[in-house]
């Protein structure tokens, strides 16, 4: 499933861009779903 619009892929096509640059700079990634955690990195 993804975007309908072509300014939602966009959209995040971007946010996936800035998500991958901010985790490569962090010492610690966390993914939360509903209140849980996963430690990524």
């Amino acid at each position: 499933i993804g975007p309908d619009t072509r300014v939602a892929r966009h959209f995040r096509a971007i946010a996936g861009r800035v998500n991958q640059r901010v985790s490569a700079a962090a010492d610690e990634v966390w993914l939360v779903v509903s209140g849980s955690r996963v430690k990524i990195k």
